[in-house]
């Protein structure tokens, strides 16, 4: 087909098939944003199936690899990931002439801003009202002893006159009304200095780990709160692998010695897997287990976030049901083929799968052997019954 039919065709099946939502899908990858849907079967003229390009192929018994392969996605070690946030609300000012940026490489205990702290204006009214309350205690304190002072100077001018024992316990009392005068003070001049010195204590944000900066959202003057995090700062040069496997294959995980990581973004390349964890739970909803495995990222190919394939175990052959590799759909951790079922029917049917040895993969359950099996013109029908 030329390359003008194709873009021609292009066009033509994204407008009458698939409309606004073919726009948004153009291939097939893990991270597909519209949710495979499984139901009855569509139908596609055969004209269209000529210029989708779409290929069938007989299920069939082949010799396949044994090595497990599940879909993954690269996460951060927990130890390796960390967010600074500001410890209380103010205004972020620079700590050494200006604020990092995105990608900017950390180490820890390095200051990456301060924040001026600032109080809310509840909070500057409260310490208000309590300054305007301790000056009246104030008050109220040196009242009580000038008046202890007086009522003492009177009895000792009585002496002889009024019993000793009155004028000890006044001569008490100005020593209490003198204690608790002092301590009037003392409260009225921390609150004082509290009030002078709103605005002027700082905080320093230091980096809890070394690492690149990934976020970095900290402006200068900006007024902040410990409600959102500053910065964000990983250390990417070892990473974590999260993938989900079967609870039957979950011994198959627990014996593995190894895993091979492979990606879209790096055709052809391995990276080694170690295992690190196997998880102790069954997700109810999908049948299978988390396995962690852990991953020597120093040059950083693999990024946090990034959709993968691992594949477990030592390998080795065997004889099983198997579909190319080109003909599997898959998302969110589930795997579909389409089978066609009639001359203008297909079918899009959810499977298990087992192995592969790249270019073919195992099928354990979903089909059956000499059932015709989409092999090309896939990610085409995908939109054709994703837009239906």
């Amino acid at each position: 087909m030329s390359s003008v039919m194709r873009s021609t065709f292009s066009l033509f099946l994204c407008l009458s098939l698939s409309g606004p939502a073919a726009l948004a899908h153009t291939g097939e990858s893990h991270a597909a944003a519209q949710p495979v849907v499984t139901g009855p079967s569509f139908s596609v003229p055969k004209e269209t199936q000529f210029l989708l390009e779409v290929r069938t192929r007989r299920a069939a018994v082949r010799s396949v690899e044994s090595r497990l392969v599940t879909p993954g996605k690269v996460v951060p070690r927990t130890d390796r990931i960390a967010q600074v946030s500001a410890p209380v609300a103010g205004r972020v000012l620079a700590a050494n002439g200006a604020v990092p940026l995105v990608g900017q490489r950390v180490k820890r205990g390095e200051v990456l801003a301060l924040v001026q702290q600032s109080l809310s204006t509840s909070e500057s009214t409260g310490l208000s009202t309590n300054h305007f309350q301790a000056e009246a205690e104030v008050s109220r304190a040196h009242a009580a002893l000038e008046q202890a002072r007086r009522d003492l100077t009177r009895l000792e001018s009585l002496q002889g006159v009024v019993a000793e024992k009155e004028v000890q316990q006044a001569r008490l009392a100005v020593s209490t009304a003198e204690q608790e005068w002092s301590r009037a003070k003392s409260a009225r001049e921390v609150l004082a200095g509290a009030r002078q010195g709103q605005g002027t204590a700082r905080v320093s944000l230091v980096a809890p780990i070394d690492g690149v900066l990934v976020e970095a959202r900290a402006s200068v003057g900006e007024q902040v709160d410990p409600s959102r995090p500053l910065f964000t700062v990983l250390d990417a040069s070892i990473v974590w692998v999260e993938a989900h496997v079967y609870e039957a294959e979950v011994a198959r995980a627990e014996g593995t010695t190894g895993a091979l990581i492979s990606t879209a973004a790096y055709p052809g390349q391995h990276f080694a897997a170690k295992p690190y964890h196997v998880g102790q739970m069954v997700d109810e909803a999908t049948r299978s287990v988390r396995v962690l495995f852990e991953v020597d990222n120093r040059e950083g190919r693999l990024r946090p976030g990034m959709f993968v394939d691992v594949a477990l175990g030592e390998g080795g052959r065997k004889d099983e049901l198997a579909v190319p590799t080109d003909a599997v759909v898959e998302d969110e951790g589930r795997a579909f083929v389409f089978i066609h079922t009639g001359p203008e029917t297909f079918e899009l049917r959810p499977v298990v799968l087992g192995g592969t040895d790249g270019a073919w993969r195992a099928v354990r359950q979903g089909l059956k052997t000499g059932e015709r099996v989409v092999v090309s013109g896939v990610a085409a029908l995908r939109l054709a019954r994703g837009g239906r």
